[in-house]
């Protein structure tokens, strides 16, 4: 029950992801650049299939991972290569900011 009256009391506060939240029931899988201090740079979330379902940050999302305070260390899972997630990244039609 807090949950429903914190979500009614602060739906006028906007969310960090809001681009994220319709689609994360289609995540599978979880793509994260590190920066060179481990903290996570860029963020990829794959469907089932291994199609990037969102990305960030962008525009409109700061980053499912990039908003927590896990470092590398945190993580598990299999290494890609730079060139699968630069693949990846492009196929998800973000842009990088300047």
């Amino acid at each position: 029950m807090k949950i429903y009256i914190l979500d009614a009391l602060f739906w006028f506060v906007p969310r960090a992801n809001p681009g994220y939240e319709k689609k994360m029931h289609l995540l599978a899988e979880w793509l994260v650049e590190f920066d060179e201090e481990g903290l996570p740079w860029r963020e990829i979330g794959l469907d089932m299939n291994g199609h990037p379902v969102l990305a960030g940050p962008n525009d409109e999302c700061y980053g499912f991972w990039l908003d927590t305070n896990m470092r590398f260390d945190d993580f598990d899972g299999e290494p890609v290569s730079k060139a699968e997630f630069e693949r990846l990244w492009l196929l998800s039609g973000v842009i990088a900011s300047s």
